[in-house]
């Protein structure tokens, strides 16, 4: 089997996308390609920092993100996360200075227990802002999950006024700036930082 390959920090990534076995989040969608890219040519210090992907699908994300040092935690739902555990650890192994981890996690659900209280420096999302009837469920669990001084990035196309809205709902407890924007491919990402006033 066989995917596309890229070159992310200087190494080969071969992805295999798994759509008869884990549906559409097993695509390679161009917004996981933009930010990794984002991640490999801006300043971003990741060495030795938490990150959490949600929604890795793939786990391109979190692939690039363990290339460059970072201690990585791969999420999805159970459905999808074949995919991750197949494209994470074959691209990493003996490539990265830390692991990274694979874990389901189903949005809003008691899944969130497993994890604890742990505050992540990073939660990163790629295409992830895109079925309003999963918002109020991304929303539990970024609060769940973000301490105070987590910083977000989340790429993907604001197609629809209920994509605003979310981002909207963001900005009650994160400062949401837009720090990337590819005018052809209609991506943006946007950078998250707790406000000091959130009540989370």
């Amino acid at each position: 089997m066989s995917g596309p390959t890229f070159n992310f920090c200087g190494h080969d990534v071969t992805i295999h996308e798994q759509l008869a076995d884990c549906g559409v989040g097993a695509t390679i969608w161009d917004s996981s390609i933009i930010l990794s890219r984002f991640m490999e040519q801006t300043e971003l210090e990741l060495a030795d920092k938490s990150v959490l992907e949600l929604g890795a699908g793939t786990g391109l994300v979190s692939i690039v993100a363990s290339l460059l040092g970072a201690k990585v935690t791969t999420t999805d739902c159970g459905e999808t996360l074949p995919c991750a555990w197949g494209n994470v650890p074959r691209n990493t192994e003996l490539r990265a200075k830390h692991a990274p981890v694979v874990r389901r996690l189903e949005w809003g659900t008691a899944d969130l227990e497993d994890f604890g209280v742990q505050q992540y420096d990073y939660i990163m999302g790629s295409d992830i802002i895109y079925k309003e009837e999963t918002f109020p469920d991304l929303h539990k669990t970024i609060m769940h999950l973000a301490g105070a001084e987590t910083v977000l990035y989340l790429a993907g196309r604001i197609r629809f006024s209920a994509d605003e809205d979310f981002l909207d709902t963001l900005k009650q407890d994160f400062y949401l700036s837009c720090v990337y924007e590819d005018p052809i491919r209609e991506v943006y990402i946007y950078r998250g930082e707790k406000l000091r006033n959130s009540k989370t």
